[in-house]
């Protein structure tokens, strides 16, 4: 047998172990290359640079420079969002790969043209991150490892920012953990007072559609069907932001039970509304669902009253995509008559 015949049938435990190596190997290169000094670790140092802010996180203390301006945004929901929001441009960013392709949910690639994408956030390119020198690395405990946290902290001050993965199932129904997201970056970037605006903001779009609701809103039920990636799913209290969006305009939904999202195709009947948003996954377009037998003998379907949305507006988990939520809101739900 050849080499390379060899190394094709390589065994999952000797690959295992090239990546282990692999890895140490990239630990001694940050542990070298990286001559910046970062105060970030349980063992937090009593000498506190004057120029920066220390932030507490499930993994320790980090200084955070006071005005960073290279910023590595490393999930795209509950990092890169936020920033976007706060109108802060990172540098490099990481994507989900969604159905063979590169998604960010929430924000669009328009909105980070000209930042490096620096991999798959599950796992990200640490030799991408390294040569764009940044001076600040969002990332999240959300299937980040602590080993992961301090590679990333050779490189460059890193906070691991909290996700909805923490609360238990009361809290994740009745807690808007999307806003206390935008918080917590926004206290990592001293920008305490911006996101408390953004807020505002959107509060005022919340009233602006009640208002063009009217009588509508006590009216009309809504319901949201998620279709693709080999599943056909809906929301319950929390799971997205739709649900706190939906909660803070008034408006009735059907949902399920937390933990309960998926749905089988005997019970699609049972989601027929007044009003039905179909979230394309898979990007098939509005005439494959309107058609298609699951949907085109529902009432809502026949009455026009079903719009195929986008997962980058609806499947989004943090402030900018509860904003782009809200527009389609506000162009297909019915003014008051």
């Amino acid at each position: 047998m050849s080499i390379l015949e060899k190394v094709g049938v390589m065994s999952n435990q000797y690959q295992r172990l090239a990546k282990l190596c692999l890895l140490m190997v990239i630990s001694s290169i940050l542990i070298t290359a990286c001559s910046q000094q970062v105060v970030q670790t349980t063992h937090f140092s009593s000498q506190i640079p004057s120029d920066c802010r220390v932030v507490q996180h499930v993994f320790g203390k980090t200084c955070v420079p006071l005005d960073p301006q290279r910023i590595i945004a490393l999930d795209p929901i509950f990092t890169l969002d936020p920033l976007i929001a706060l109108g802060v441009e990172p540098i490099g960013f990481a994507s989900y790969n969604g159905s063979g392709e590169e998604v960010l949910l929430g924000v669009s690639f328009d909105e980070v043209e000209g930042a490096k994408n620096v991999g798959d956030a599950g796992q990200p390119s640490f030799e991408k991150i390294l040569v764009l020198k940044p001076d600040l690395i969002l990332t999240t405990d959300y299937g980040d490892d602590e080993q992961k946290y301090k590679l990333l902290s050779k490189i460059a001050p890193t906070v691991s920012v909290p996700n909805e993965s923490h609360l238990s199932p009361e809290d994740y129904e009745n807690k808007p953990w999307f806003k206390e997201n935008l918080r917590f970056v926004a206290k990592v970037l001293g920008q305490e007072a911006k996101s408390e605006e953004v807020l505002r903001q959107y509060q005022n779009r919340i009233e602006a559609l009640k208002n063009r609701l009217g009588n509508q809103l006590h009216q009309i039920e809504v319901s949201v069907i998620f279709y693709g990636e080999g599943y056909i799913w809906t929301i319950s209290k929390g799971n997205y932001p739709v649900s706190f969006i939906l909660d803070d305009v008034g408006l009735r939904y059907k949902s399920v039970p937390y933990g309960e999202w998926n749905l089988s195709i005997e019970t699609i009947s049972e989601y027929d509304s007044d009003i039905l948003f179909i979230v394309d996954v898979d990007k098939r377009g509005a005439s494959f669902y309107l058609q298609h037998p699951l949907f085109r003998d529902l009432e809502v379907v026949k009455n026009n009253r079903a719009y195929v949305v986008s997962q980058e507006n609806w499947r989004s988990g943090g402030i900018s995509g509860a904003n782009k939520t809200l527009n389609d809101l506000f162009k297909y739900l019915p003014e008051d008559e």
